[in-house]
């Protein structure tokens, strides 16, 4: 009796899809779980380095996947606490307005909360290991320093589970 109870106030869902918001960026987000019990995380968003201060009015835009470990988890599933490493890339806006094309790794951790029955909330911190290419007429590769920019604004994903 108690099991059926669990299940159904706890349904397994395998794939949800939604929107996440930072100052940093925002965009359309999917996750998935994997049978080991981790799952993964695709995101595609418009980076909006130095738009929100006014000093460029044109956005870049990035796309990430993180395989995320649940590192800790609470009230039968409810909440749960992960961390993951990932890839990136995108046709980014660097510090000093550099744009070019960026690639490299990443990492996220995170809190997220199955609330409702069928959302997924999460509040997250990412940084980005990449490099980037500058300068389409004196070409130039160096560190991605965005990707490093202001480290403690959180994303925040908001996702409906199918």
């Amino acid at each position: 009796m108690q099991e059926a109870y669990a299940a159904e106030r706890n349904p397994r869902r395998d794939f949800a899809l939604g929107s996440i918001h930072s100052p940093k960026g925002v965009g359309a987000c999917s996750s998935f779980k994997h049978e080991s019990g981790a799952f993964g995380t695709l995101d595609l968003t418009a980076d909006l380095i130095d738009i929100l201060d006014g000093t460029s009015s044109t956005p870049g835009i990035k796309a990430a996947y993180h395989y995320n470990l649940v590192l800790k988890s609470w009230a039968e599933g409810k909440y749960e606490l992960y961390a993951g490493p990932g890839l990136t890339a995108g046709w980014v806006r660097d510090t000093h307005n550099h744009v070019g094309l960026m690639g490299g790794l990443s990492g996220d951790a995170g809190l997220r909360v199955h609330c409702l029955h069928s959302m997924l909330i999460s509040v997250e911190w990412q940084v980005d290991f990449a490099l980037q290419f500058k300068n389409r007429y004196n070409p130039d590769m160096s560190l991605y320093a965005a990707g490093f920019r202001l480290p403690y604004i959180p994303y925040v994903r908001i996702q409906y589970c199918f």
